[in-house]
């Protein structure tokens, strides 16, 4: 059981202390964004009807960190967010759907609806639920 113990502490503190690249937060009205090679989805099946800016709501998790998003901004299709140091990003389907990723294994899978909220998971080493009010 202690071999257990340190092994999960030994894991939490690699991933704890693995460096990320720093990128500056999203500002502003939905600029145009630049597409990543770790964008989720596909440019061949976007759209831009879902395009704004999306203010964060409540936000919930366990025994995790708590971090403040960005505004999600979705400019041509292509989203993307930032937490402290990391940057999501995919594009929206037609149908709403909006898996995220970041390059560095997290991912967030996401749904935004015809009212424009969008609502969804990030994984990676902890779990998290958010959501995103589009701003009129």
């Amino acid at each position: 059981m202690k071999g257990l113990l340190l092994s999960c502490i030994v894991l939490f503190a690699v991933v704890a202390c693995t460096p990320q690249a720093s990128t500056p937060p999203i500002t502003g009205a939905a600029p145009a964004l630049t597409p990543a090679s770790y964008a989720a989805g596909s440019v061949a099946n976007t759209t831009t009807a879902f395009d704004g800016t999306y203010i964060p709501g409540p936000e919930s998790s366990s025994s995790c960190p708590n971090y403040t998003a960005s505004p999600l901004v979705i400019s041509n299709g292509l989203a993307q967010f930032d937490v402290p140091n990391i940057r999501f990003r995919g594009y929206v389907t037609p149908q709403g759907s909006l898996p995220m990723g970041t390059g560095a294994g997290q991912r967030f899978e996401g749904q935004v609806n015809s009212q424009g909220v969008n609502t969804g998971r990030v994984t990676g080493a902890c779990a998290y639920q958010g959501s995103w009010i589009r701003q009129i």
